[in-house]
């Protein structure tokens, strides 16, 4: 083991305890991460600088404004007063019709606050005109929203697939990711969510009473709707990006530019102002992005990453059962991540995931998918994501009554996931 290696092991493993405890705001520990590892000569610099040039971390933030001017339509209020229409004074029917509503705009909102931000006023007022607490309905809501979040090939998700080849590729993995992978892979997940959200969770949850406020209604009508040629720009903007990334290899245009031009165009269009669209500019993660490019990269050229892959190979075995590889990374991903930052838990894990898929020259494609989704479906505890906490603050919920509501669907979703995508996405 060189000294090189044993620098470039100690920071990655340093950077895993910091983004664990959580003391730190995440992206300023990934990006001192990086300037340790640039410094410290793990990491060219010229190799660190094209990290913020990748075209993975291009579209990111180019898709954040996209999906943000389709926000600003009204697209959101559309569909859900549709499924209030539709429900017929029935509660379960218009839970399933407002998981259902959740789960599309979950496509299209990057984040599961904001999706959840979205949703919950409208779910209250469901509530309320159904004379059923609110705390009935909105942990469903929040379910789906963080189970669901740009599961679909649209949005910000019909770039996965591009991110991930990036990671392919910088881990020396000769495995090509397609644009329906991500989809297929969380199928069962979507349908966990959706249908325990419906019919099982609101049995589950506690009665807090009426809990919506003057305040929380008025926040639907406190934005003025788009006139008639912005609404359609909103909707014809974010459209075409989504035909554009799925044509760009035969248009000759790259996909980084096609989503870099749908978002200049929500801006000169008026569809999003100039300081609202660099609100929806959600840096941390492309922050935290980039530094998991810049670590990937140190681990590799040092031959610190070989040295890793060689320890879990040894946990392993010369010729594991795949089945239990895949048993092993889920619960890491999903037991774990209920105590810390998804986003943190994801990126300390993948380099592990890769390095250990190069060892044994696996398939990389099923396993970090599955990572992924192992790690934001998060929602028994309020340490991973801040759609809970505000979860438990209007919805007036315990510690108790999550795990209360949310046991039945996080051992329905690990019981299936496993053998899903053991027989999906094989590793050879």
């Amino acid at each position: 083991m060189t000294t090189q290696q044993i620098i470039c092991i100690a920071i990655f493993l340093v950077t895993i305890v910091l983004y664990i405890s959580n003391k730190f705001p995440l992206p300023l520990v990934a990006m001192t991460s990086m300037v340790v590892l640039t410094l410290t000569g793990c990491l060219d610099p010229k190799t660190a600088l094209s990290s913020f040039s990748n075209s993975s971390a291009i579209i990111m933030g180019a898709m954040f404004i996209v999906a943000g001017g389709l926000n600003r339509t009204q697209m959101v209020r559309k569909v859900t007063n549709l499924v209030y229409k539709v429900s017929g004074g029935s509660f379960t029917k218009g839970m399933l019709g407002y998981c259902i509503a959740t789960l599309l705009i979950a496509q299209v909102a990057p984040s599961a606050i904001l999706i959840f931000s979205i949703c919950y006023p409208l779910v209250m007022d469901f509530c309320r005109k159904m004379e059923v607490s609110p705390s009935k309905g909105l942990f469903s809501i929040c379910l789906v929203a963080i189970a669901t979040v740009t599961a679909l090939p649209i949005g910000s998700g019909a770039t996965t697939y591009i991110i991930n080849n990036t990671l392919f590729e910088t881990y020396g993995l000769n495995f090509q990711s397609k644009m329906f992978d991500a989809f297929i892979l969380r199928i069962p997940v979507l349908i966990i969510a959706v249908i325990c959200g419906a019919f099982i969770c609101p049995k589950f949850c506690p009665d807090r009473g009426n809990l919506i406020s003057e305040a929380d209604r008025k926040k639907l009508d406190e934005q003025k709707p788009l006139d008639p040629i912005h609404e359609f720009l909103g909707y014809g903007i974010f459209v075409g990006v989504v035909i554009g990334i799925l044509l760009s290899s035969y248009i000759n245009v790259p996909a980084w530019l096609v989503c870099v031009i749908g978002a200049v165009l929500t801006v000169l269009t008026g569809v999003l102002s100039e300081k609202d669209a660099m609100q929806c500019l959600n840096m941390p993660p492309i922050f935290l992005y980039v530094a998991s490019l810049a670590m990937g990269n140190a681990l590799v050229n040092t031959g610190a990453g070989d040295l890793i892959s060689g320890f879990v190979s040894k946990i392993l075995g010369e010729n594991p059962n795949h089945l239990f590889v895949y048993a092993v990374f889920w619960c890491a991903g999903f037991i774990v991540t209920q105590f810390m930052s998804n986003f943190a838990l994801y990126q300390a894990l993948v380099p592990v995931a890769l390095l250990t898929c190069a060892a044994y020259n696996w398939n990389p494609i099923g396993i970090v998918n599955m990572l992924f989704t192992a790690c934001f479906v998060s929602y028994l505890t309020p340490f991973s994501t801040v759609a809970v906490p505000l979860l438990m603050d209007v919805g007036g919920y315990t510690q108790k009554d999550l795990l209360k509501a949310g046991w039945i669907p996080a051992v329905l979703t690990t019981v299936v996931m496993i053998p899903w995508c053991y027989f999906m996405f094989p590793l050879v």
